[in-house]
């Protein structure tokens, strides 16, 4: 299987009026969950109810024409406990490792071809458009992803991890405002934008609007996936998918960048290299998700699970992992599923 054909049928895909309304939906349930947690007056720290309207107002839902299919599934696993533990100059601290994990898989003849996440941190505004990012160790995490440890309890396992961030946009922050919008942001970028200070205005965050996307380019993107090069160039003209966006202003761009497979790592490609850790850390709270739904007979969960392994990779693996178990007490974190099915098979 050639990828041109993968990257071809891409292209074809996002042309379609079919796409465009996905988009829209997807952006009108997101704005609707937000919109929902606004006018019910959540505040941190229960920021989390405000993720989980997002996930409820998703759902499951999907598009269909003659040669796609787009679908998105999501979960929201109940608790307080994604607590992780880390060195932060010295200290062990503990923090959550993130709100909500955005996935996406392109799929071609029944086998994913690439996939993407990221791990983010919803903050919400003070009413007058400014964030407080005084915990900087929660910045500190998303944007180095130094070694790290579940905490008894919590949902993500009690080993160590240690995850590279080659793209920089392996963690990221949603910056929520009213009435229902973020702005999205990779957290190594947010990092140096925060500087000293304690907080920032919606003026600081659009001083970085700028080419903050980095795009694979037809052809030369092959050239450089195939010469195993992670990261792409500028080039005159891109082609506008399977790169890495570090900045979306409103979630209308976000969603566009997300469906078009620019948001987050790279944690498989057919070709070339791509982040081996963070795909097995996905893997592995998947499957420990799953022995835990089995148990308690939670077959939303276990749907939700069996659909994001129901397509092995391009090169055969895949599949839940053994031996992985351990009884978390809760997650209060969100994940959300899109799989963009190129056909044929």
């Amino acid at each position: 299987m050639s990828i041109e054909d993968v990257v071809a049928k891409y292209l074809e895909l996002i042309e379609t009026e079919c796409f465009a309304k996905y988009e829209k939906d997807f952006v009108g349930k997101v704005q609707m969950g937000l919109i929902k947690g606004y006018r019910r007056r959540f505040y941190e720290p229960t920021m989390v109810s405000i993720v989980e309207e997002i996930v409820n107002n998703l759902g499951e839902w999907s598009a269909t024409t003659d040669k796609f299919k787009i679908s998105t599934r999501s979960i929201f696993i109940h608790g307080k406990r994604s607590l992780v533990e880390f060195d932060y100059y010295g200290q062990r601290v503990r923090r959550e490792l993130g709100d909500l994990i955005f996935i996406l898989s392109v799929i071609y003849k029944g086998r994913k071809y690439f996939e993407k996440f990221t791990i983010s941190q919803f903050k919400k505004d003070n009413g007058e458009l400014r964030w407080d990012l005084s915990n900087r160790e929660q910045i500190y995490l998303l944007s180095r992803f130094p070694s790290f440890w579940g905490v008894k309890g919590s949902i993500i396992p009690m080993r160590e991890f240690n995850l590279p961030n080659y793209s920089g946009c392996l963690g990221s922050f949603n910056l929520l405002f009213r009435p229902g919008d973020f702005i999205f942001v990779s957290a190594p970028l947010l990092e140096s934008l925060v500087g000293n200070r304690k907080s920032i205005g919606i003026v600081d965050v659009y001083k970085f609007w700028g080419p903050l996307s980095y795009y694979f380019t037809y052809p030369m993107h092959l050239y450089l996936l195939k010469n195993g090069l992670l990261f792409p160039f500028f080039l005159q003209y891109f082609i506008g998918i399977l790169g890495f966006s570090h900045f979306a202003p409103n979630i209308h761009e976000f969603v566009d960048d997300y469906l078009r497979g620019n948001i987050g790592e790279l944690i498989y490609s057919y070709i070339g290299k791509y982040n081996t850790p963070a795909l097995d850390f996905l893997h592995e709270l998947l499957s420990a998700i799953m022995r835990k739904a089995q148990r308690e007979g939670r077959t939303e969960i276990m749907d939700f699970v069996n659909e994001f392994f129901r397509y092995p990779y391009g090169n055969g693996e895949g599949g839940l992992k053994e031996g992985v178990e351990f009884d978390y007490e809760g997650g209060g974190i969100g994940i959300i599923y899109t799989s963009i099915n190129l056909g044929e098979g």
